[in-house]
């Protein structure tokens, strides 16, 4: 119970904390640039707290479930606050970072709330050791890839103002359009090869385990990993093009459309690490 009202605090505080983001970037109200940073740290403290009971109470963190969604959005939330720490104007990131970790708490905390039951064994990890290599590399990527979509977005957003010549553009308190572009790119690049290797560890393994039951003349009953691997595929692919475009090709997609193919990977990513907790 302690652990619940930990994390609803903390979701609350991550909300509170994006609120206050967005009213900071969009108004330049200088009163709130230490308040939002410090909602954001007593939100993380908690997330930690939450995730550190729930992991003593059932013997070690189990990686199954809504407990790969928590771990996802604290890793996101460790990612955020180095940015929220070193970078002098982390505000439009934070909006999106906070939202996002905030979303996949309550989502984490909802399937387990009618989920009816918790995992109290490891017994995948105990089968397949290579299970924490396959999760740590999502979630890298995952934190690779808000980075990338966080300054996207932030992209998208300033340029609509310069497209409607609007006087907000003046009082925004983001970076630089071409310092926005080298995050996202490189953000991409980086978090490219780690979601590759998470797919080739989940695909080797389905292959092996595949291969074994047909072997024994075991029917073998995998039709729930076909939305994990559509998605896969669909994330992959999303960040390859987006990759290929912003460095092996430039002059085939502009920025608006690099910018829609990096959001569009990380809401698929979003919605297969739910598919992956239910």
């Amino acid at each position: 119970m302690i652990a619940f009202i930990a994390a609803a605090a903390s979701i609350t505080l991550y909300g509170c904390a994006a609120s206050l983001c967005a009213f900071r970037a969009a108004r330049k109200a200088d009163r709130f640039s230490v308040a939002s940073r410090l909602f954001f740290l007593a939100a993380f403290l908690l997330h930690s707290a939450s995730i550190g009971m729930e992991s003593v109470s059932t013997s070690g963190t189990v990686l199954v479930g809504p407990n790969v969604l928590m771990l996802t959005s604290w890793v996101l939330s460790v990612a955020s606050l180095f940015v929220a720490v070193f970078a002098k104007r982390p505000y439009g990131y934070l909006v999106v970072a906070a939202s996002t970790v905030a979303l996949l708490m309550l989502i984490a905390q909802m399937s387990s709330l009618f989920s009816g039951s918790a995992f109290y064994t490891n017994s995948t990890y105990e089968q397949w050791p290579a299970l924490v290599l396959h999760i740590l590399s999502f979630l890298a990527a995952m934190a690779c890839f808000v980075i990338s979509a966080a300054a996207s977005a932030m992209q998208l957003y300033q340029r609509r103002l310069m497209k409607d010549r609007s006087a907000r553009l003046f009082n925004l308190t983001m970076p630089a359009l071409d310092t926005l572009n080298a995050v996202a790119r490189r953000a991409g690049l980086v978090g490219l090869p780690l979601f590759t290797l998470g797919m080739l560890l989940g695909f080797g393994r389905y292959a092996i385990r595949h291969g074994v039951m047909v072997a024994a003349g075991c029917p073998a009953a995998f039709s729930y990993l076909g939305p994990r691997i559509g998605l896969s595929i669909v994330v992959w692919s999303a960040y390859a093009v987006f990759v290929g475009v912003s460095y092996l090709a430039p002059s085939l997609a502009g920025s608006k459309t690099r910018s829609v193919l990096s959001i569009c990977g990380f809401s698929a990513a979003l919605v297969l690490m739910f598919v992956a907790a239910v």
